[in-house]
């Protein structure tokens, strides 16, 4: 039974990876640095930790990666601030059940704490939940579980009894690892099927997993 649900944010409750994903092509433009989409998408899901580590072997360890990420983050949010922050399908609806049925929520997102939170203030979600966990505040990153047992505990639930909602490769790996229930929402990713194995579900949008957790609790 499903006590708790634990929200990945980028590219599951917010179409933001498509931002951010311009926003580093085009910081990485402005200072010299050819970044490609597939090497953003070695960033997916990973830590700022894990970031500048994998940036770093890709570019050199002399490499201004800390120029590159203030700007990157800069045009981030200015585009945010500018369109709104692009809410994913059934992410509203879902928020509503949820408090509804007095199911406790936390975010669990590899983003990093500031801009995270700007992120969910932006979208009017914040509220919604009680516990937050993000990248910068853990050693272990994506695809260690440690994040959602940690979401788990803030929330005060059982990582058992926890639904995990995910759209990348390595979330989908923690999510696993943590020993709970795993939905894969897809977005730009394309998640291996060997590491989908033995994962709850799978669903196309966030409406789908009201009916799943209605079903659940039964």
């Amino acid at each position: 039974m499903v006590k708790g649900v634990i929200f990945d944010m980028d590219g599951t409750m917010f179409g933001t990876e498509q931002v951010s994903t311009s926003a580093w092509i085009e910081a990485g433009g402005e200072l010299d640095f050819p970044i490609t989409e597939e090497v953003i998408d070695t960033f997916r899901g990973r830590s700022p930790a894990m970031i500048k580590k994998i940036f770093l072997e890709r570019y050199g360890a002399d490499a201004d990666y800390e120029s590159l990420k203030d700007l990157r983050n800069k045009l981030y949010i200015q585009k945010l601030e500018r369109e709104g922050v692009p809410i994913k399908e059934g992410l509203l609806p879902l928020l509503e059940y949820l408090k509804a049925e007095k199911i406790p929520m936390a975010v669990a997102t590899s983003t990093s704490e500031v801009r995270a939170r700007r992120i969910l203030k932006l979208a009017g979600v914040y509220n919604y939940f009680t516990g937050f966990v993000y990248g910068d505040t853990l050693a272990a990153s994506k695809p260690e579980p440690d994040i959602f047992l940690e979401a788990a505990r803030r929330i005060d639930q059982s990582p058992e009894e926890c639904l995990v909602l995910e759209d990348s490769t390595a979330g989908v790996m923690a999510g696993k690892a943590a020993g709970g229930y795993i939905i894969h929402i897809p977005d730009m990713i394309e998640v291996p099927e060997e590491v989908k194995e033995g994962i709850t579900a799978e669903f196309t949008n966030l409406n789908q997993v009201i009916e799943w957790v209605r079903e659940n609790r039964r």
